[in-house]
């Protein structure tokens, strides 16, 4: 498993491309979602009362709440966030594609494969990844109900919290196995392997499969608990730099759990 999980911080450090891709468009997604957002908030807190009287407060919550469900201010806003929703479902497969082309074909130019990547398994990409999205989101159907349910019949907070965290728990161990049998689907089909195969591939090494994604997700934690940490001692233009740095960090180990994957896929598919 060290091997795999060396292999793999190689591989990721080889992908600088690849890498500064992803965090650009992360960067630009997460500028885009900001301005949306202080659209919607800017205008309501510019009425936020001067006078900090607790009826002023209420009366102008009472009026955000009116402007929200009883006129037609959020309609905009909601098509707009739709819009950007439906975008980044378009541009999420084929990133994927290019990323997990450039790790099959090293042999190429690395700009001209991710775009070659985008260019040849953009449908099927796509495809799989409508199918994951619709398994993700499907027990939802079941577990939203559920919740409401348990807010309405338990007591206390405290009971509630005890069970939903109890499914939610549940949801996410589901939705990490979602990911990593559509990680390796998505190496089988770059390969040229049926997703037969990879599933086999998948459940024969489900061991390490899963201790290398809890080992770099691990990691990753520990980074991001360092840096929120460092940002509470030093504010300012440090805190700034620190955090930018960050978020390229956090790409980088995206990309480590994923190349990770791909060297333990590589290992036992020859």
């Amino acid at each position: 498993m060290w091997k795999t999980i060396k292999t793999g911080y190689t591989i990721a450090w080889n992908q600088p491309f690849v890498v500064c891709t992803l965090f650009i468009y992360n960067l630009l997604w997460g500028l885009a979602l900001y301005e949306l957002i202080r659209s919607i908030v800017s205008p309501l807190l510019h009425r936020y009362p001067q006078e900090l009287s607790r009826e002023a407060v209420h009366l102008f919550w009472i009026e955000a709440q009116f402007q929200i469900m009883k006129t037609d201010l959020i309609h905009s806003y909601a098509w707009w966030g739709l819009c950007l929703l439906l975008a980044r479902m378009l541009l999420t497969p084929l990133l994927n594609a290019g990323v997990y082309y450039s790790l099959e074909h090293t042999e190429m130019n690395a700009g001209y494969r991710f775009v070659q990547g985008m260019r040849e398994l953009a449908l099927p990409f796509f495809g799989l990844y409508v199918l994951q999205m619709l398994l993700t989101l499907s027990p939802l159907y079941w577990l939203i109900p559920k919740a409401i349910e348990l807010y309405r019949t338990n007591a206390t907070l405290a009971d509630v919290a005890k069970d939903v965290l109890m499914y939610l728990a549940g949801y996410l161990a589901y939705v990490f196995l979602l990911q990593t049998v559509f990680m390796y689907l998505q190496f089988g089909r770059t390969g040229g392997k049926s997703h037969l195969s990879s599933l086999l591939l998948l459940v024969r090494n489900v061991i390490p499969v899963i201790l290398t994604a809890i080992f770099i997700l691990l990691v990753t934690l520990i980074i991001s608990a360092l840096v929120m940490t460092s940002a509470m001692i030093w504010t300012g233009f440090l805190a700034l730099l620190g955090y930018q740095m960050y978020r390229l960090v956090h790409t980088f180990c995206k990309m480590w759990a994923i190349t990770a994957q791909y060297a333990l896929w590589s290992a036992h598919s020859d």
